[in-house]
């Protein structure tokens, strides 16, 4: 049977049709299974000429350097203070737009032709300096530490009205290079999925009087069908209205709102759930798992007592096995998602893979 089930953080409704699991596939298969990374030089290597003639330290560590193709351009001192938006978000509020687009001597009309500065900064994060390496294949240590720098980059650019880190991880998904990273785009503007979060957030706040993810988390930790890692501190399931085959919800058990506000206990525990929730992904088809991920968290002009809740967004498009992907295509561009295998069943697959060993490390033993 067919149902449709709500995205309260967005609004978005998802089609889900468990029976399609089983039609017969005839399309596009990936010539790749991505079995891992591998020991190659990229210009993310320790030493490495990037394309701008910058040379990377011979770093041991984490590695931050500002993006070299960056999207967001920093806001100068020649663009006026009022192109800048960091007053608080009101649902109600309109912009005045500049207007753009019309090539003709005549004033364009307003409402079709509108254009805003993407004043902001982007950064690159090199997980460390081992191109083989990525997440799971980590040590819990060195996880720590991505973590930790992950905190200081959310407090050292709060200047900027939002902070998007977010991981690229594997060709299927765009990533352009092969090396561990992250990036972290800093905005000046409040971005339009993170609006329709905030919106969502702070209505459901006013009407219940406590956070939405806060609430969600309570009810689906009382019977955990779709849970797949709970530990002291963290929670990582298949959300209700996952849209990707093997979507996760990473979530903190209690009420943070910002990652810079983790304390020391709640990022070793952090350490471990993530390496254990990405060695489940990459055993699920023995291959190096394909993902976009990111995290949310409140923008910088809310206060601690925000509807918010800090959560991260795990979104693999891999659908049956390591070379066959879910498209966005047909129906789902044009009309709504939808998505073959229920979050449940999801859920169970992935929990029934081993979070503790890696595949590529169980013929060493």
């Amino acid at each position: 049977m067919a149902t449709q089930r709500r995205n309260p953080l967005t609004g978005e409704w998802i089609i889900v049709s468990p029976h399609r699991i089983s039609r017969p596939w005839g399309g596009e298969k990936s010539s790749s299974t991505g079995q891992g990374f591998t020991k190659v030089s990229t210009y993310l290597s320790p030493g490495a000429t990037r394309s701008n003639g910058a040379i990377n330290p011979e770093y041991t560590s984490t590695f931050v350097f500002p993006n070299d193709f960056s999207a967001l351009i920093p806001i100068t001192q020649s663009q006026p203070d009022q192109d800048i938006d960091i007053s608080p978000i009101d649902s109600n509020a309109t912009k005045t737009p500049t207007t753009s687009g019309a090539d003709s001597g005549t004033t364009p009309n307003k409402d079709l032709f509108q254009s805003l500065p993407a004043g902001g900064e982007c950064h690159v994060m090199c997980f460390s300096p081992h191109s083989d390496l990525s997440l799971p294949l980590m040590r819990e240590e060195d996880i720590q530490l991505v973590i930790r720098e992950w905190m200081r980059l959310s407090d050292q650019l709060k200047y900027n009205l939002y902070v998007q880190i977010f991981e690229n991880k594997g060709a299927m998904v765009g990533c352009s290079n092969s090396h561990p990273h992250c990036q972290i785009w800093s905005s000046r503007f409040m971005p339009y999925l993170i609006s329709l979060e905030d919106n969502n957030q702070r209505e459901y706040f006013a009407k219940h009087n406590s956070p939405l993810l806060v609430d969600y988390l309570e009810e689906e930790l009382k019977c955990k069908p779709r849970v797949v890692e709970e530990s002291a501190y963290w929670v990582a399931l298949v959300p209700y209205w996952a849209k990707w085959p093997f979507e996760l919800l990473v979530l903190p058990k209690r009420h943070v709102t910002q990652l810079r506000q983790l304390s020391d206990e709640e990022v070793v525990d952090l350490s471990g759930t993530m390496k254990r929730y990405l060695t489940r992904y990459d055993n699920l088809f023995q291959c190096s798992f394909p993902y976009s991920m990111g995290w949310h968290e409140a923008p910088n002009n809310s206060a601690v007592s925000s509807p918010w809740q800090l959560h991260a967004h795990y979104y693999p498009p891999l659908l049956r096995s390591a070379s066959v992907k879910k498209h966005i295509a047909g129906y789902e561009m044009l009309a709504q998602c939808q998505r073959d295998l229920s979050a449940e069943d999801a859920a169970r697959r992935l929990k029934e893979c081993d979070s503790l060993v890696h595949f590529t490390q169980k013929n060493a033993e």
